[in-house]
């Protein structure tokens, strides 16, 4: 299948003139008539920058979002939604079901992990390059490995914790021959009880609480929300983020991508770079973190002075 457009931003209505060109002179009470039948019919509007705007200011309605899906798997294979459809679970579902992909922010957090620790040591006043890491990971799937050569180079020392040790020896050797020091290591009881930070890049809920971790570690997940089970963890555990960036290339209109979430925004410019140029991007438009995210909200930094 030939789709139109490579990605929609799709989102609700906010107002009646979202529908019409700016320049529209069409009387407002025709605009209604018109607002009305779109509704009915459900017909999507799509603007030149690719935003869609659905006829509907709050959508519930199973069969409407039937045929809303429909009409985006004609039109689309990748979406990123509003803040607020984001948070309708019947419309992730459908269109997950249907083969759409929705743009989370999820993978993001690879190519910003070196941002995050970034943020804490600066409020820490300590150095970033002199930060030791520990990497929790099984899969050896090239983003997972571009992630570790990348952050390899960054920092004092990477640690690999992972219950498959094959999967990285060849990282291991090739890291070592460029002079980067690295330990891979299995060690439930050892490897983690001294770790400063800890960024789990694919272990589930289950593997992690099989460690014994430092209590007072900063745990940074990638894209699960995995609790520590320990009521002796007095850590932080990040689960998401908030950030700022200079749109130098993205070139994302404050007003017209007012309903989106900026990261998100920015996850989707990414799409078809590798690694190298996604870093090469995030230099670029000088992205910073300005808020880390827990399970109870945003972290307040006077958090990261006390561990």
């Amino acid at each position: 299948m030939i789709f139109i457009y490579e990605v929609l931003y799709i989102k609700e209505l906010d107002n009646i003139n979202e529908l019409f060109k700016n320049d529209c002179k069409i009387p407002i009470w025709f605009k209604s008539i018109i607002c009305f039948f779109k509704r009915l019919f459900c017909i999507l509007t799509i603007k030149d920058n690719k935003i869609c705007i659905l006829p509907y200011k709050k959508i519930n309605n199973k069969f409407v979002i039937n045929i809303i899906t429909k009409i985006v798997c004609k039109l689309t294979k990748n979406v990123v939604l509003s803040n607020y459809l984001n948070d309708v679970k019947k419309i992730n579902n459908q269109f997950c079901n249907k083969g759409i992909y929705i743009y989370k922010g999820n993978m993001l957090i690879h190519y910003l992990i070196y941002n995050f620790i970034d943020y804490i040591s600066k409020l820490r006043q300590e150095e970033t390059a002199l930060q030791e890491l520990f990497i929790l990971v099984n899969n050896s799937s090239q983003i997972n490995k571009d992630s570790i050569i990348y952050l390899a180079q960054k920092f004092k020392r990477i640690n690999i914790v992972t219950l498959k040790l094959n999967n990285f020896m060849k990282l291991s050797d090739y890291l070592e021959g460029l002079g980067i020091a690295i330990t891979v290591t299995n060690n439930k009881r050892k490897s983690l009880l001294k770790a400063k930070f800890i960024i789990n890049l694919d272990f589930d809920e289950n593997m992690i609480n099989a460690f014994s971790v430092n209590t007072k570690a900063v745990i940074i997940e990638t894209n699960k929300k995995v609790n520590l089970k320990s009521k002796l963890f007095n850590g932080i555990n990040v689960l998401d983020f908030q950030m700022i960036y200079d749109n130098i290339t993205n070139n994302f209109d404050d007003i017209c991508y007012k309903n989106f979430d900026k990261k998100i925004l920015y996850e989707q410019s990414l799409t078809g770079k590798n690694y190298e140029n996604a870093i090469k991007d995030i230099e670029q438009n000088n992205v910073k973190i300005v808020n880390l995210i827990g399970k109870n909200g945003i972290i307040n930094t006077k958090e990261y002075l006390k561990i």
